[in-house]
């Protein structure tokens, strides 16, 4: 993922819109970006599920059970600190903790496979 600047990772707004299934985040520097629920829960960034992903792409045919049931739902999200937001999902899982330079992040990898 590329370097950030400090505006490009800050968010001057956030919001997660439960009806939607979607959060978006419109940064310092004026980009705004709208991450998918679905999406984000896929690249949680919790320990768990990063074994699973990695253990996942080791396999020649891939199961698609990383990906969560489609009846999953964004509940509910908190600030942690100044550099992170955590988010709650229907199943229970919360441990992702997605830190704003990683949420740049996939959203710059996702502008970028869009091409």
């Amino acid at each position: 993922m590329a370097d950030h600047s400090k505006e490009q990772i800050t968010p001057s707004e956030l919001k997660v819109r439960r009806a939607e299934q979607e959060l978006r985040i419109r940064w310092r520097d004026g980009k705004e970006s709208v991450f998918a629920a679905f999406m984000l829960r896929k690249q949680c960034p919790c320990a768990t599920c990063r074994q699973e992903r990695e253990k996942q792409s080791r396999t020649l045919l891939p199961v698609l059970k990383q990906a969560p049931p489609t009846e999953l739902k964004l509940t509910n999200a908190q600030l942690v600190g100044n550099y992170a937001i955590q988010l709650f999902w229907s199943d229970g899982h919360s441990t992702g903790i997605y830190d704003f330079k990683y949420l740049r992040g996939l959203d710059d990898l996702s502008q970028t496979e869009a091409k």
